[in-house]
């Protein structure tokens, strides 16, 4: 399984069909923001889970947010991730994380 982070927002990256990857972006949802999917390309990926992990129960302490992917066609598929407060809507967007996966035999 490839291990995808911040730093590899705009990127390609190459997988496998039948290969899964991990998305861990750094959330802190006692700000409200959080990380969810806006969309992405049905036809190639399949999104399997989507986790919070904040290690201390501390009030205002932040962790991750993991999307676990997995490609199911042969082909390139675009998954885009929104960090916003749902409840405001759009307008909250204050980033966005984009990949592509290229999905090789």
């Amino acid at each position: 399984m490839q291990l995808i982070a911040e730093n590899d927002n705009g990127r390609t990256v190459d997988i496998r069909l039948g290969e899964s990857v991990r998305i861990n972006l750094p959330e802190n949802a006692t700000t409200g923001y959080s990380w969810t999917i806006e969309r992405y390309d049905e036809d190639v990926i399949d999104v399997l889970a989507s986790e919070p992990c904040y290690p201390t129960n501390a009030i205002g302490s932040g962790g991750t947010m993991t999307f676990i992917l997995r490609s199911k066609k042969i082909g390139t598929g675009d998954i885009v991730l929104k960090h916003w407060r749902h409840w405001e809507g759009d307008a909250s967007v204050i980033s966005r994380f984009r990949i592509q996966l290229h999905v090789r035999p």
